[in-house]
């Protein structure tokens, strides 16, 4: 808070730099000198805030979204530790890309990414079959149906 509050008053000395210009006034410097210092003053404010607010719930949200975070398909419709979700994950990997090769080879200009994905997902759900939660949620059942439709 006494960082934002620090933050807040460089953005006031800033602004006031730029609009009111008191240093060219008082010294005769170019006033594109205090034009610059007092946008460098704004910048500093700007990633300030940035750094402090916006970038921790933008990594919390991409963690929340990655494979068995919270916010994934596979973190709220298992009910798994993370790390066994993630073991689980990961070691579908290796059969998903080898059976992505053989699509590769039909179609050499297709994005395999999504296949990986919906393949490790597949392998996932057969082992962790019995491990399903929430089969009612909308959701979830949703990704069940994908999962089983392909």
């Amino acid at each position: 808070m006494i960082e934002t509050t620090l933050f807040t008053l460089l953005l006031v000395i800033g602004i006031v730099l730029i609009v009111l210009r008191p240093l060219a006034r008082l010294t005769g410097i170019p006033i594109y000198w205090e034009i610059g210092a007092g946008s460098l003053l704004v910048i500093f404010f700007l990633f300030h805030m940035t750094s402090t607010y916006v970038a921790p719930t933008f990594s919390e949200e991409d963690l929340a979204k990655k494979p068995c975070g919270s916010a994934s398909p596979q973190g709220a419709c298992y009910t798994l530790e993370r790390s066994l979700c993630e073991k689980a994950w990961d070691n579908a990997d290796t059969t998903c890309k080898g059976e992505v090769k053989e699509l590769l080879k039909d179609r050499p200009s297709a994005i395999s990414g999504p296949a990986v994905n919906r393949c490790k997902a597949k392998k996932m759900d057969q082992f962790l079959k019995y491990n399903r939660t929430n089969s009612d949620d909308p959701v979830c059942k949703a990704y069940f149906e994908f999962i089983q439709s392909r």
